[in-house]
Order: C-alpha cells, then structure tokens, then sequence
C-alpha cells in the first residue's frame, strides 16, 4: 500500500449518522428534516446561525417545529452524542489498517458529540489525533482541517489517502489539499478500497 495515513470522515463513513439523528429525535419526520436542515447542519459544524438567532427560529417555523431553539438543539446534541452505531464492516477494516498505518478522524461536528459517539462504537482507541471542524474553527470544504491532520501526522498530502462520504464537504477539501479521496458508498468491501487499503 503507498499511504502512510489513512484519514475518515467519522459521519457516514464510519458512524451511521441517518440512524443516530432518527433516534435523537425520536424519528419524527418534521424534526428529522429540520436536523438536516443547512441551518442547522451549519452550526452543527460551523456553530452559526446561532440558535437564539432570528434565523434560526424562522427555520423551526419554517418547519413547523414550534418550539425554543435553544432548548431543542442542546437536547438533540445530548441525545445524538449518545449514538455510536458503526457502519458495517468499519471495525473490520480499521483493525486490518491498527498499526499499519497512521489514523485519525477529520469530522466535522464537535467533540462534545462525536467523541462519545466513537466511545459507544468502540472505535476511539484506533484513532490517537481527532480533528473537529467546531474545536478548530474550519469546517470541510475548507481544505485547511485537512492540511492541518496531515501536518499533525507527519505525512505528505501523497502520503494520504481520506475517504468519506459527501461530495460536498469531503471530496472538494480533499482535492483541494491535493489528497486522494475515496468516496464511501456504504460497503467496506469495495474491491476498488480494499485494492487501495490492503
């Protein structure tokens, strides 16, 4: 294998995100369609708009959520960093890549959330460096998380390979940063990642 660092995105890539927001909001439709909403997935990884913001409280109306924002945001992100559900065939890989290469998580979320998330899951000890987009203040597509993952493991943008699952936020920072990226489409034994991998 050429890479020396192999870094995920932690949503979608490893952790079932879908399953985990249904669950934290008690698979209700209107409040599942408002957690996915820009507004809010924002400041999951942005932290704006601001929850008591005017912004934010026409979007709750806009989906018929009539209820205090700020309430409902700190409850929902208390209940999601309760869900560590792994997507399948993620552990198996991450204990073939245990010790073979460099590992870590460029996520964008907060470690509040998402480190008890990959507690529950069982994954945390695979990964000694953590990036949060909302720790850092840069979230995906803003190549700089990425660079600065890399410079923190000491390898080169050749050196590493990302793989995650949006098109949107994953793929562009990764091909800004001028990294190899692998789009995850939910199967772990992809011929075309288990031939880059191992």
């Amino acid at each position: 294998m050429k890479y020396k660092a192999v870094l995920f995105d932690l949503d979608g890539t490893l952790l079932d995100y879908r399953a985990a927001q249904k669950a934290s909001t008690g698979n209700t439709a209107g409040h599942f369609k408002l957690v996915n909403s820009p507004e809010v997935q924002n400041y999951e990884s942005r932290g704006v708009p601001l929850p008591d913001s005017t912004e934010m409280k026409r979007v709750f109306i806009g989906f018929g959520v009539h209820t205090d924002p700020v309430k409902f945001l700190d409850t929902y992100f208390k209940r999601l960093s309760q869900h560590g559900i792994l997507v399948a065939g993620a552990a198996k890989l991450l204990e073939e890549l245990n010790g073979k290469v460099k590992l870590a998580v460029v996520s964008n979320g907060h470690s509040s959330v998402q480190l008890p998330r990959m507690q529950k899951a069982g994954i945390a000890s695979y990964f000694p460096h953590l990036f949060f987009s909302r720790d850092m203040d840069i979230a995906k597509p803003d190549p700089e998380i990425l660079r600065i993952a890399i410079n923190t493991l000491g390898v080169t943008p050749e050196e590493t390979l990302f793989i995650g699952d949006s098109t949107t936020s994953d793929q562009p920072a990764a091909n800004s940063a001028g990294i190899d990226f692998f789009l995850f489409k939910g199967n772990y034994s992809d011929p075309e990642l288990r031939k880059l991998l191992l």
